[in-house]
């Protein structure tokens, strides 16, 4: 940043408060009010859906323009290192290097391409979780069918509410057998708001793989597109052989952009699918080739510093805190079930439930004719869902759980 430190960056653009006491004059506190200030939301909306496709900030907007009046005004003036800028944002952000980074469009181009291009042998078979995203499932059969071997799906929790880490973990160690592929789970999965631990499915994983010859290793392949800028981690250094994620949901990112990255030691054993554009290293050649939207793809370093200069654990923490306000008022509603875990730790931006006597769609379009934007999932049971972004506020938390206790 130059002479201009991080912090001072954040007073100068008006998102970060400091309050008078000396603990905050050290840290800052962010103005969350200035930051939603930043985005061009619906005033008259409570959007607890931002999660889907998420808003730009002003700062992503004007990067888009910028890039898109340079292509317009000579589309042949740039350079492959373009590539190399957003792998090296995306890379620090994720506690990786830019060289184990793949550009992809979305979570779901990102999977089949890892799925699609793992060595893969007809007596081999890959494990998933029954709560995975039905796009991350249908990646793995699809690339099992074409190498004739078996998909497993499986379940590592009696009770998504419940789950703790020592069940996982103990599941999952039952679960790998010696022609396990792959084992694919979701950080913080969209139909139940879970958090995955990680870094203990990662140490199963790596258990199971003693003794192993590396055609038979088991890699660990990470769905991260509800943890990526939601939980206060680094996605490169939980375990996983490979992080797969959308930016364009709780990072800001533009829209239909992506990252895969892939632990550099296993990176020979995932082939490219299609040809690709970004040669920086084998696995940048993962990234679809072809032209794309570059305005987009070029952008995503903006989206990155913004919540750079916001602190990852400033977003986390804010991001906890108003789903943690919400479960608290939900389990003092007579009739509301959680089903999303109380504890932080295994929780984040995301918290599923049930209103009884009503389905989850019927929950959203009744909280809809009170102009209150929440989601549900086709998944195998369609929970009521929020997302708690930190453009939202406590005050519309109360009031959203003011109408759900209307319902």
């Amino acid at each position: 940043m130059g002479g201009m430190d991080r912090r001072d960056f954040l007073v100068g653009t008006g998102l970060l408060a400091v309050t008078p006491s000396a603990a905050s004059a050290a840290q800052g506190a962010v103005d969350w009010g200035a930051v939603r200030r930043e985005f061009r939301l619906d005033p008259a909306l409570i959007n607890l859906g931002l999660f889907y496709l998420a808003s730009n900030p002003r700062e992503v907007r004007t990067a888009v323009e910028k890039i898109k009046r340079e292509l317009d005004a000579n589309s042949h003036d740039w350079t492959a290192a373009r590539f190399g800028e957003v792998a090296a944002a995306l890379g620090q952000y994720v506690g990786g290097s830019p060289e184990d980074i793949a550009l992809v469009p979305n979570t779901t181009t990102g999977l089949s391409i890892v799925y699609g291009g793992l060595r893969l042998r007809a007596d081999q078979e890959l494990l998933l979780n029954d709560q995975d995203h039905f796009w991350h499932r249908q990646a793995a059969e699809l690339a099992a069918h074409r190498a004739g071997a078996r998909i497993r799906v499986g379940t590592l929790y009696e009770n998504s509410a419940k789950a703790t880490e020592d069940e996982i973990a103990t599941r999952l160690r039952s679960s790998i057998t010696p022609q396990t592929r792959a084992v694919g789970i979701t950080w913080v999965q969209s139909s139940t708001g879970l958090r995955m631990p990680v870094r203990a499915c990662a140490q199963v994983v790596a258990e199971a793989n003693r003794g192993r010859a590396e055609a038979d290793r088991c890699l660990l392949v990470v769905d991260g597109v509800h943890g990526l800028a939601a939980v206060d981690d680094d996605a490169a250094r939980m375990g996983a052989d490979v992080f797969v994620a959308g930016t364009h949901k709780w990072l800001f990112g533009p829209r239909g952009t992506g990252m895969v990255w892939v632990n550099p030691a296993v990176a020979n054993q995932i082939d490219p699918l299609l040809p690709g554009l970004d040669g920086r290293s084998p696995t940048s050649l993962l990234g679809p080739g072809g032209f794309h939207a570059f305005e987009h793809q070029w952008a995503v370093p903006a989206a990155v510093r913004f919540h750079q200069r916001l602190g990852r654990n400033r977003v986390a923490a804010r991001i906890t805190e108003l789903s943690t306000r919400f479960k608290d008022g939900l389990a003092e509603i007579p009739g509301a079930v959680i089903h999303t875990p109380r504890d932080p730790k295994m929780s984040a931006g995301m918290v599923c439930f049930d209103v009884a006597g009503q389905s989850g769609q019927q929950v959203v379009d009744r909280l809809a004719q009170k102009r209150i934007q929440i989601t549900t999932a086709s998944y195998r049971i369609p929970y009521a869902r929020i997302g708690t972004a930190i453009l939202n506020t406590p005050q519309e938390i109360d009031r959203t759980l003011k109408e759900i206790r209307a319902l």
